[in-house]
């Protein structure tokens, strides 16, 4: 008790009034909610629910909802929870995520890895989102065998927009359809679009008729 409490973004001591487990009063403007794209999650510089992107070339799903941009503070503490195995910072962002959607689907589906990859790693972090949004919304059903990925895939952040569709096409299919027609794809990270497009079409071949996107972060332009 005799430690002081520092913020994992700043480094500087917490207030004992502000109780939050990882950031500090200041520091919590990174996560304030901004106006955003409802089909694509990008931000928006005024008040509309569309951009004019989606309204003329709309992605395969319905509303993508974020906790908050793929920058600093929360691309480190994404790299902390993947690269550094620190799980203990995934609940107070998925707090976040569960905030920003207004209404949670019932179903939600997990985005597969590779069994070597998920054994190296240790854990599949979109598995242990969706549990971690299930303790949130206890009526939540997880379908983590929906997918199957079979082919190994380069690391998207090194390929532009264009590798990253081909990169994708091919290295998933449908391994158990879901026997429901509305649910959500849930993924740590989008930049692109190309894993969540893919995915999403092969849910639309088999009489889906609305997906919805959750991730911790979405890259922006």
């Amino acid at each position: 008790m005799l430690i002081p409490k520092l913020c994992h973004i700043c480094g500087l001591e917490m207030k004992p009034t502000f109780r939050h487990p990882l950031w500090c009063e200041t520091c919590q403007r990174y996560f304030a909610p901004q106006p955003r794209c409802s089909r694509c999650g990008l931000q928006m510089q005024g008040a509309g629910l569309v951009c004019g992107l989606c309204l003329v070339n709309p992605p395969p799903w319905s509303n993508l909802y974020c906790a908050a941009d793929y920058v600093y503070p929360l691309s480190p503490l994404i790299h902390k929870i993947k690269i550094a195995k620190q799980l203990s910072l995934l609940a107070p962002l998925m707090s976040l995520l569960h905030q920003a959607i207004p209404q949670s689907c019932n179903h939600l589906i997990t985005v597969p890895m590779l069994w070597h990859k998920q054994l190296w790693r240790g854990f599949n972090l979109s598995e242990t989102m969706a549990y971690q949004l299930q303790a949130l919304e206890p009526s939540i059903a997880i379908h983590t065998k929906t997918f199957r990925k079979h082919r190994h895939t380069p690391a998207q952040k090194s390929l532009n927009r264009q590798a990253r569709l081909l990169n994708v096409r091919n290295a998933f299919s449908l391994y158990q359809p879901p026997q429901v027609t509305e649910v959500a794809i849930i993924d740590d990270v989008v930049t692109t679009g190309a894993t969540v497009r893919h995915l999403s079409e092969l849910l639309l071949e088999v009489g889906v008729k609305k997906i919805d996107i959750y991730c911790l972060c979405r890259t922006p332009k």
